[in-house]
């Protein structure tokens, strides 16, 4: 639970706001189809009903996004999300789980002007899987829930069909009950907080 969070989460958020300017002068909004990748890391924070703190850890990050342009400046696209943390915490008397969690949701991506800095937000489905390791055999339990996705960006584009992308996220994943080993922690909340590096093709 101690961990530090890896530097470079810092030195995405900085160069959100140094590239925003500089993408002003180039034009980063995509076109048409678009698919796009990244990997990155998150801090992840359980709250639950019956907790008196909440738990966080780091993980790693990645996330799948493809879409369509409904406007110059306005994209539709689905996006696929997941972080995997161990020694996850997640409520007072629980055994420390490996957890994963993923969601999948329609999202509405909108450029500010004609630079390549944009906003982004949806709704969907969550999932979550929590594993405890056990001798002989490790217990892992699975609950579907809804997730809350907004965050920024921006592309700097690096040829006419590609485009290096930077992102940080929130997603919030209301997950419900999970029992781990006999003891039920009621109504799970993952808020995970996320920077990611990628590729865009556009």
């Amino acid at each position: 639970m101690g961990q530090r969070a890896p530097h470079w989460i810092f030195l995405v958020a900085l160069a959100l706001a140094l590239a925003a300017r500089q993408a002003e002068a180039q034009q980063g909004i995509r076109s048409g189809l678009w698919i796009e990748g990244a990997i990155g890391t998150g801090t992840i924070r359980h709250g639950c009903g019956g907790c008196d703190d909440v738990t966080s850890t780091y993980g790693g990050t990645d996330y799948l996004r493809a879409g369509v342009s409904l406007a110059p400046r306005v994209l539709l696209g689905l996006e696929l999300f997941s972080l995997s943390a161990s020694d996850v915490a997640l409520g007072p008397g629980s055994s420390p789980v490996d957890a994963e969690n993923r969601s999948i949701a329609p999202i509405v991506i909108w450029y500010v002007g004609r630079s390549g800095f944009f906003l982004r937000g949806g709704a969907g489905l969550a999932h979550g899987t929590f594993t405890v390791p056990a001798v002989p055999a490790t217990v892992t339990t699975r609950r579907t829930g809804s997730a809350l996705i907004f965050g920024v960006g921006f592309d700097v584009p690096v040829a006419g069909w590609a485009a290096l992308t930077a992102s940080l996220g929130t997603n919030v994943m209301a997950i419900g009950d999970v029992s781990v080993n006999g003891t039920v922690v009621d109504d799970i909340i993952a808020t995970v907080y996320e920077a990611s590096v990628g590729i865009a093709l556009r």
